[in-house]
């Protein structure tokens, strides 16, 4: 169980980045991949498909929702509404 607050907290973007840089979640070769590429490109999620996000970090669907559970989500859809999430707040920020 990853440490939030609650279990049904999942995280936010800069809670995972931080997750990550303090090696609190691990991932396997291929999941690292693609979360390297959505923390850098976070829209690739934030306005994609399963599919097509899968196909953006080369691969399979079932390695995208595995890597949104492993990350603490419930959903795919709910990893995706975090990264909306960040860049609205990263939007924000920036005016």
């Amino acid at each position: 169980m990853l440490p939030f607050s609650s279990p049904q907290t999942s995280p936010s973007i800069r809670d995972l980045k931080q997750l990550i840089a303090e090696r609190r979640i691990d991932f396997p070769a291929l999941p690292e991949k693609a979360m390297r590429l959505l923390l850098s490109q976070p829209e690739i999620i934030a306005f994609g498909t399963l599919q097509s996000v899968a196909r953006s970090c080369g691969v399979s669907g079932t390695t995208i929702m595995r890597l949104a559970s492993r990350s603490g989500y419930s959903s795919f859809k709910e990893m995706k509404g975090a990264f909306r999430q960040y860049l609205i707040s990263v939007a924000r920020m920036n005016q």
